[in-house]
């Protein structure tokens, strides 16, 4: 199930017209291979026991600009990316919002490189007494296999479509594919009706399999004395519980000029853990704003937004903001910026080792815009954060950790530097120069003790192993002589030396 679009027919005539292919076949698998184990990305300290003097380096999406750009009369406020993947011509498809005057509906776009996008006359809704447009029956879809934590492939999308009496989207489906809304006629009876939606505001961002419920992460409705987030979960898809989950601390800024507040967020489920993207409001607290929330402060209007990113292992409950202080997409600086305020509601695209954001860039502040873009930025795979060493040599030593692949891998920048890892396991010794009864846990943190002893296992000492000098977003560690095969199902430390080096994440696989 953890495959991308596959959906049969789907678009052969769209296909054809616009020159993708001569016949569609099915939706492209995403690259990600099913049971791909997960990685351990350092956006906080989860896994590590002990290191010194590394820097935690936020590192920003390289901006590609404006790629989906609003030029229909249905598109007039805009457009907001909600979903783009792959097809098995290795073309791309788009759902995207189009702001329109009155409304705001689903859209449908093709490209063949994801930077330049075509909107096809799909013949499928009215605008104004025409189906001359790219506009589909539906809400945007949701890939719950790949960014969803769901293992039943009939589940795999999440999707809403209109119940006959009105345009909005209001039947929650699931389906083992999207709908094929030109090439089939039965699309909707492929679909499996689970729910109300009650919102066009409310989705599914992932299923937590601890609590047993569907969750997504967007604003509360009653947030005085700041905005917050909340997370909304549901058991039966038709009752929603609301938590409010995360608002700004004391760390954060309370000066009027430059006012933090969490606004919306974007969530997803990936390496094993919810990625929150944050959108954060900087508001203006001394523009007048015409209102006051009832309790404390003041209803900002006026501000801009970037995009912040925050971990939670407790499936939404609590957000680490270890990474969270600064912007990993900062918002533009100049008033009349494309991305003077920056919003995400679409899941990455994996292409090739990098992950593709589409945004949507508003050309002014919050609530005094004139238009909204879709927008790109891409990075390499899963480097949203690193622990960086300069020329001194810093060393970095994790929780028990249980070997469950045949390789170790890092997702590492070592290119202009050195990275080595040593293995050890834990075991009771006997303290040097005390009484015989006197025994710890060792290695005690140690790669070498004061009689220059060391406690990593034979064969996966730090001078072991072969030292990695590669910019690479997975890199196989390898020792002189052993193998890690033969420490599989054991429990052990990593020792990582690095210098001059970036470090992301590791994983056994």
């Amino acid at each position: 199930m953890k495959k991308c679009l596959s959906t049969g027919a789907t678009l052969l005539v769209l296909c054809a017209a616009y020159g993708f292919c001569e016949e569609f076949a099915s939706r492209t698998p995403k690259e990600t291979a099913e049971g791909e184990p997960h990685w351990q990305l350092f956006l906080d300290d989860h896994v590590i026991e002990r290191s010194t003097g590394f820097r935690r380096l936020i590192h920003h999406p390289r901006p590609r600009g404006v790629v989906l750009k609003p030029d229909k009369p249905w598109e007039t406020r805009g457009i907001t990316p909600h979903y783009v993947g792959w097809r098995r011509d290795r073309s791309l498809e788009c759902y995207y919002q189009a702001h329109g005057p009155g409304r705001s509906a689903i859209a449908y776009a093709v490209s063949k490189d994801g930077l330049h996008w075509e909107k096809p006359n799909l013949d499928l809704l009215s605008y104004h007494g025409s189906k001359q447009n790219n506009l589909v029956p539906c809400s945007q879809p949701w890939d719950l296999g790949q960014y969803g934590n769901i293992p039943d492939s009939r589940e795999r999308f999440v999707i809403a479509v209109p119940d006959g009496s009105t345009w909005y989207p209001r039947r929650l489906c699931f389906g083992s594919e999207l709908p094929d809304f030109v090439g089939d006629p039965d699309w909707r009876e492929k679909l499996v009706e689970v729910g109300t939606r009650p919102s066009y505001k409310l989705g599914l961002h992932f299923w937590d399999d601890v609590h047993e419920e569907w969750v997504f992460m967007r604003q509360s409705p009653n947030h005085p004395p700041t905005r917050c987030v909340a997370r909304w979960s549901t058991k039966d898809l038709q009752n929603w519980t609301l938590k409010p989950v995360l608002f700004p601390d004391a760390h954060d800024s309370t000066d009027p000029r430059y006012f933090d507040e969490i606004y919306d967020m974007f969530a997803i489920y990936a390496e094993g853990i919810a990625l929150g993207f944050m959108h954060w409001f900087i508001g203006d607290e001394t523009h007048p704003s015409g209102g006051v929330r009832r309790l404390i402060g003041r209803d900002t209007a006026k501000g801009t937004m970037e995009l912040r990113i925050a971990p939670s292992r407790d499936w939404g409950y609590t957000w680490d903001r270890t990474v969270s202080r600064e912007a990993w997409i900062p918002h533009g600086t100049e008033q009349d910026s494309y991305d003077r305020v920056v919003r995400i509601g679409c899941p990455p695209l994996r292409n090739g080792d990098e992950d593709w954001f589409y945004c949507a860039g508003y050309d002014g502040d919050h609530y005094r815009y004139n238009t909204i873009r879709g927008t790109l930025y891409t990075q390499k795979h899963n480097r949203y954060v690193s622990l960086t060493a300069g020329n001194t040599p810093r060393i970095l030593i994790t929780k028990p950790q249980k070997v469950t692949g045949k390789a170790l891998q890092l997702n590492v920048d070592a290119s202009r530097g050195e990275v080595k890892i040593g293995i050890g396991i834990d075991k009771r010794l006997r303290i040097p120069n005390h009484p015989p009864g006197d025994t710890a846990i060792m290695p005690n943190y140690m790669v070498r003790d004061r009689q220059d002893r060391t406690h990593l296992e034979e064969g996966f000492r730090l001078e072991d192993c072969k030292p990695v000098h590669v910019n690479s977003i997975e890199h196989n560690v390898e020792w002189k002589e052993a193998t890690l095969e033969s420490l599989l199902g054991k429990t052990v430390r990593l020792y990582i030396l690095v210098q001059d080096a970036e470090l992301y994440g590791f994983r056994f696989k």
